[in-house]
């Protein structure tokens, strides 16, 4: 959407798919892939019962550097590790008493315990042993993750411009580096390799570890997306005309990825160090790595032989399942990608009758409202993460997009409130509009120097957005302020409480004493370079952004640090800054578009990369990974990553490839694909808050679009009261003898009490607690920035995964289910690639014969005549 235009896809290891977390975006601002701020505790329960561990105990056993660092503990405190792992409440709709349980209620703590309580999900997850022999960062983590860093750059790049996107998946990532990580540690030599100012080091330091395994994982993340100012090279070269130099756009791009990392030293001892900063979703992913490297985890000599062999069983039938339907997504994805690109998107009623305009307007999944359509291709399905988001999670996203395009936008649109109908048949675009209706030249009211012409403007203006688009920017601020409401509401207690948490008496941070800490000289030198790189940037770049106003937007990102980061580490929350930034730039310097979008860049940008290392060390905490190695990890991830994206951007965007008509507007393409609606959001979003201001924007009828700030303030706030009313008389109705007379639809009683007992019944026991408003209005502004053909498969496909399967076949789901996940999403993924290098070389001589599933003019088969 508008206000809600693509962010980042990730750049910390919990920010891709891992099994069970669902997509980590920033719903506050946008997200390039589907919901964000899920609930995490079915995941979180799964993931621990697959992990053969002992939980830990507390005590600090002295050790020598050469032994495995354990926990001693007495008998006293293994009187609860056999309890089941209490529901968890990570995410968003949450029972605020169930959630980030920090204490036992009523328990005692003895001399020289944990701060953290036996009940306490790191403790049921984290073992408290290490092996600080253990080989971390080495040749084989650069050399894997390097490679897979530049594969997944790549693939998001490349998909960026597509209009059905799935994510790099980090589980394949895992899948994959394990045995080929394993295989180089049986094939190399240990060569002992001299390199100048680095050192020396081994080709082959021993058997492939846990911690390598993670650091290979955390590199390819950090690197494997379209970086966020690369939308910025799109649209001032698609629309704007300008082209950057190579060095000042890898600047830009790298700048505005590195920066934050900086900054994260100001937060390490706020929100590394204290034990109750959690960071939820960090021990789903701790947990897998312990799953896969057996019950010691630290990959010690003390794992039973028998759970070894087990683990070692699941895991070869994991990766042959993973590889037959990898190998079979590779090939059947050239039919919707090539072959038959009907698959992607089959509008029924298209289909029925596409001589219809209503028809056509309700059917089309690529510009229309999406009613009886569906997909067969998996970049449509797999989009939305249908086979990790939790079910919970899932309910309320499709509920915001399902309710949003099926019911309202479809009334809107046949009551033509503001003259919808006058749009044509694109409801959903994110174009620009004249008042005739046709579309806005936005070139002819800017100067050469690409600024606002008043003189221009004055005559042409107001700009006019489709009723649903201008929505979405409504929805955007919805967005924000409800995380804001709905964290405050159900997870007060639980910041409070980590606020007070005790740092000396943790184990895991007397584990990490064998370990060096980044020094404060790694943090100050990659501010001063990347800052001072800033600085030139703006100054002899056509960027439009004065060197106050980079130093403002830095600022702000400071200012958010910790108390977003606290947020995040307690109830697993992003919450981003691109709307609050984008206002400040608008109202500061309007009428320059790219000033408003590089301000933005680097506000966003600067806080969440700082988080996301934060983020990144407090894994690396858990698993006991060096953390100035954490640091390398993540940056050389990031400049891979930046350097991939910028040459592909290049490839793209070249005219010889055939994709720009595409991308910038010229012609449509008519299999949907290559229809670049993420940086046509972007480019809007500039015009509208840059070039226009919202000053200028938000009147008149726009203005009404204010109240979504008040809507998202208010609509947490209901369910959370339903809640606690209704947990009241729950608890009265159970305390009452003879309670199930009452006709509770637990107790059986139903029947006596006719129709309005059962609605009574229901009304009270209705889970109002898995009501997640963010989740909703993210849902409900999904659409332009992803087509509406992902709905009703995108449904199905996480009701089998997350309710049927989990539910009948529990065993199958915890051992394939993720796994089915990446090779779904790792066989589109390079199928994506492989399409896209043919379509510049081999295709470009002999296309794709055309038919019936392969039409000239429309793939939907929605434009008459096609």
């Amino acid at each position: 959407m508008a206000g809600y235009e693509p962010v980042p896809q990730r750049s910390s290891l919990e920010r891709l798919p891992l099994p069970g977390t669902g997509t980590r975006q920033t719903v506050a601002g946008g997200a390039r892939g589907a919901t964000a701020g899920s609930s995490r505790h079915d995941e979180l329960d799964e993931a621990i019962a697959l992990t053969p561990l002992t939980p830990g105990q507390s005590g600090l056993k002295a050790s020598s550097a050469k032994q495995p660092v354990k926990a001693e503990h007495s008998d006293d405190d293994d009187d609860d590790d056999d309890l089941e792992l209490p529901e968890l409440s990570y995410g968003l709709g949450q029972e605020e008493e169930d959630s980030v349980p920090l204490r036992r209620s009523g328990g005692k703590r003895s001399e020289g315990k944990d701060e953290l309580d036996d009940d306490n999900p790191v403790r049921k997850v984290v073992p408290e042993t290490d092996d600080p022999t253990l080989p971390s960062l080495t040749f084989r983590v650069v050399l894997i993750g390097s490679l897979l860093c530049v594969l997944g750059a790549a693939v998001a790049q490349t998909f960026f411009y597509k209009s059905n996107s799935p994510s790099f998946s980090s589980y394949f990532v895992i899948l994959v580096s394990l045995p080929t990580g394993r295989w180089l540690a049986r094939v190399l030599p240990p060569r002992i390799v001299r390199v100048p100012f680095l050192g020396s080091f081994s080709l082959n330091p021993g058997p492939f570890s846990i911690k390598e395994h993670l650091l290979i994982a955390v590199l390819v993340s950090s690197g494997a997306s379209s970086s966020y100012a690369s939308d910025i090279l799109n649209i001032q070269e698609l629309f704007f005309h300008q082209r950057m130099s190579t060095l000042a756009s890898l600047t830009l791009l790298i700048t505005t990825q590195v920066l934050g990392f900086g900054f994260a030293g100001l937060a390490q001892n706020a929100l590394v160090k204290p034990p109750s900063m959690i960071f939820p979703s960090t021990l789903v992913t701790t947990s897998l790595f312990y799953t896969l490297h057996g019950a010691g985890g630290d990959g010690s000599a003390g794992a039973s032989a028998a759970v070894s062999g087990a683990s070692a069983l699941n895991m070869r039938a994991r990766l042959r399942f993973f590889t037959l339907v990898f190998t079979a997504t590779v090939l059947y994805q050239f039919f919707p990608s090539l072959i038959f690109p009907t698959l992607s998107s089959i509008a029924v009623l298209c289909l029925v009758d596409n001589s219809s305009r209503a028809f056509r307007v309700m059917s089309s999944g690529f510009h229309g409202f999406g009613i009886l359509n569906f997909s067969l291709d998996w970049t449509a399905v797999g989009s939305s993460g249908p086979l990790y988001q939790p079910w919970v999670s899932a309910l309320n996203f499709y509920s915001g997009i399902g309710i949003t395009m099926y019911i309202i936008t479809p009334i809107l649109y046949f009551c033509n409130f503001w003259d919808y109908q006058s749009y044509g048949e694109t409801p959903i675009s994110a174009g620009l509009f004249t008042t005739n209706f046709t579309k806005f030249d936005v070139s002819s009211v800017l100067t050469p120097e690409n600024t606002l012409d008043q003189t221009k403007w004055s005559k042409k203006r107001p700009i006019l957005l489709t009723p649903f688009f201008a929505f979405t920017y409504g929805i955007s601020f919805a967005i924000l302020t409800s995380m804001v409401s709905h964290v405050i509401l159900w997870h007060w207690k639980d910041m409070k409480r980590a606020m007070r948490s005790n740092v000396s008496e943790d184990i895991h941070n007397r584990l990490m004493l064998a370990y060096e800490p980044v020094p404060k000289s790694w943090y100050i030198v990659t501010v001063s370079l990347s800052l001072g790189a800033s600085v030139l940037l703006v100054m002899f770049s056509p960027l439009q952004l004065p060197v106050w106003a980079l130093l403002l937007s830095v600022a702000i990102a400071l200012l958010f640090l910790l108390p977003v980061g606290v947020i995040k580490a307690t109830s697993d929350t992003s919450i981003g800054l691109n709307v609050i930034t984008e206002f400040v730039a608008g109202y500061l310097m309007p009428g320059r578009p790219i000033a408003n979008v590089a301000f933005k860049c680097y506000g966003y940008m600067t806080m969440s990369q700082a988080l996301d290392l934060v983020t990144d060390l407090k894994l690396g905490h858990y698993m006991k990974v060096p953390p100035k190695h954490m640091f390398v990890a993540q940056t050389l991830g990031t400049v891979i990553g930046c350097i991939v994206n910028y040459i592909v951007l290049r490839i793209v965007l070249d005219p010889a490839s055939g994709y720009r008509k595409f991308l910038d507007g010229s012609e449509i393409d008519p299999t949907g694909q290559w229809d670049g609606r993420k940086v046509n959001i972007f480019y809007s979003a500039s015009v509208i808050w840059g070039a226009v201001g919202p000053a200028e924007f938000f009147s008149g009828k726009y203005r009404q679009l204010y109240y979504g700030f008040v809507l998202g303030a208010l609509a947490p706030v209901g369910p959370w009261m339903l809640h606690r009313f209704f947990s009241k008389r729950r608890s009265q109705r159970r305390s009452r003898p003879h309670a199930g007379a009452t006709g509770s639809l637990h107790s059986g009683g139903i029947g006596t009490r006719g129709v309005l007992g059962k609605v009574s019944d229901f009304v009270t026991d209705f889970p109002y607690d898995r009501i997640a408003w963010p989740i909703i209005f993210h849902g409900a502004g999904a659409p332009p920035q992803i087509p509406t053909n992902i709905i009703t498969s995108g449904f199905i496909a996480a009701y089998m995964s997350q309710s049927w399967a989990r539910r009948k076949h529990p065993g199958w789901f915890a051992k394939y289910n993720y796994v089915l996940s990446a090779a779904l999403d790792a066989g589109a993924s390079i199928n994506a690639l492989v399409v896209f290098l043919l379509s510049v070389t081999l295709l470009k001589y002999t296309p794709i014969p055309h038919w019936a599933g392969n039409p000239v003019l429309d793939s939907e088969h929605c434009k008459p005549g096609s």
